[in-house]
């Protein structure tokens, strides 16, 4: 258990530093572009980008390899790691040269689909068009990143990972601050710092991957078994495991069709929730579905089959006799309520301070001050459910149980569709981080409903209701 709390701990203090890094690349771009037509173009063009990436990474690409990954490095099967790594990317190369290809080609009709509220031809429109294309060859690098990042963390190695999204912030914000001046429109400098990020993270990882052996063609084959089970996993995948991702995208799309700045207001609002998010839920989460999925695949778990000790292996570490599953995602959820509900109300208490220190300084007036902290006051209010859901979502995959998880998607997504529609016209754009929130809330309880394997739902209720206690006291104080 020790060992699950120091990597867990080791990645969000990595993670920690990327999140200030992307404070400040926020701030700066806040500072120099403010919140009005010019930002929302931006954020409209890179919100697809930044949709892929983070699906990619800690949802689809994760939750379908991972397991079969993990299980592979747990049998010291490096040479079919390599062949399924090689075949995973034969397949994902075909498909990233063709997205982009497309998306070159087809932008307009993107920017129609993304942000229906800009009319074809507009100043709007054909600038979130030009951006669109900057940005589309970091679609096929994404899909690399992706890729590696879940063979890195397969086979114990966290700390390349969670390094990379520094990578991209630093070249963001060097593009900003050096070059902003250089290139007209001015707000192309942040999709070149995008798609530069993005090579600079590729060049990054591809060492360790080598030092792996994932570059072993001798093992290459056109057709794997593994891989071809991951890929037919990914669309449900990708419901169970971003439908927080996607409910933004949703409600960016209606948030285009609002006055100008609203979808800014948005995303300023999600980058401070992602905060908490990426320093608690994401790397216990991180860390679970492997020692999870490696745990698994060493007792072959099956659904029904009694709890017991699991036999010893040596994956994560050779001298440490591992945790029941149970126990280890019993202390995984605890942890996270503990340090999530807190922040939560902490980042209540002090919304508008928060984003009046983070960004109200330049072009981003005290107007945009005030409507990014309503947005943010309703959105992190599902923070927590949103933070559960990533921990249950893991437990489901490391066991290879993916309905459950694109059920609870399913009634998420579809809630915040209808919630949407109804709160934008009484509410306007904060209206729409209250639908993401509650709809957070409606897909939690549905996997918490399930009570996987047996998991007791006592004790975490009772840590949570502790941590409200506390968390009700620091409010009024």
């Amino acid at each position: 258990m020790a060992h699950f709390i120091k990597k867990a701990a080791s990645i969000s203090s990595i993670s920690l530093i990327s999140r200030i890094l992307g404070m400040i690349r926020d701030a700066i771009i806040a500072f120099i572009f403010g919140a009005d037509t010019v930002s929302d173009a931006f954020f409209i063009a890179f919100r697809p980008f930044d949709l892929v990436r983070k699906m990619m990474s800690d949802g689809i690409l994760s939750s379908s390899f991972i397991p079969l990954f993990a299980e592979q490095f747990a049998q010291n099967k490096k040479e079919q790691a390599a062949a399924m790594f090689l075949n995973a990317l034969f397949f994902i190369s075909i498909a990233g040269a063709l997205m982009v290809g497309l998306g070159i080609y087809f932008a307009p009709f993107w920017v129609d689909l993304f942000a229906p509220g800009y009319g074809t031809g507009s100043y709007s429109h054909t600038l979130s068009c030009l951006l669109f294309r900057i940005m589309m060859p970091y679609m096929f690098i994404v899909f690399f990143v992706a890729l590696s990042m879940s063979v890195l963390h397969a086979s114990g190695n966290f700390h390349v990972p969670a390094a990379t999204p520094v990578l991209l912030n630093l070249c963001i914000i060097t593009a900003a601050v050096i070059f902003s001046n250089q290139f007209t429109p001015k707000i192309a400098v942040l999709a070149i710092g995008v798609t530069a990020g993005g090579i600079v993270q590729l060049a990054f990882q591809i060492p360790s991957l080598a030092k792996l052996g994932m570059f072993d063609f001798k093992t290459f084959v056109r057709v794997n078994p593994h891989v071809k089970k991951a890929f037919i996993t990914l669309g449900p995948s990708m419901i169970g495991a971003a439908a927080f991702q996607i409910n933004l995208l949703v409600a960016g799309l209606t948030a285009s069709k609002l006055d100008p700045g609203a979808v800014s207001y948005l995303n300023y609002a999600e980058r401070l929730v992602q905060f908490p998010l990426a320093l608690v839920a994401s790397p216990v989460a991180t860390v679970l579905l492997p020692m999870l999925s490696a745990m698994a695949g060493a007792r072959c778990l099956k659904p029904g089959q009694p709890s017991g000790g699991v036999p010893r292996f040596n994956f994560f570490d050779q001298t440490e006799e591992t945790q029941d599953l149970r126990l280890l995602f019993d202390a995984g959820i605890r942890m996270v309520f503990f340090l999530i509900i807190p922040a939560t109300v902490g980042i209540i208490a002090l919304n508008r301070p928060i984003v009046l220190l983070l960004f109200g300084r330049g072009a981003f007036d005290l107007t945009a001050v005030d409507q990014t902290g309503q947005c943010l006051v309703f959105m992190i209010l599902g923070v927590w459910a949103v933070a559960g859901t990533r921990l249950f979502v893991a437990f489901h995959y490391a066991l290879s149980n993916i309905r459950r998880p694109f059920m609870a998607g399913v009634v998420s997504i579809g809630c915040n569709v209808l919630l949407c529609r109804f709160f934008v016209e009484r509410m306007g754009v904060t209206g729409l981080s209250l639908s993401v929130s509650l709809s957070a809330v409606a897909g939690f309880i549905l996997l918490a409903a399930s009570r996987p394997f047996g998991i007791r739902g006592r004790g975490v209720l009772v840590c949570a209701c502790r941590a409200v206690f506390m968390s009700v006291i620091m409010f009024f104080l």
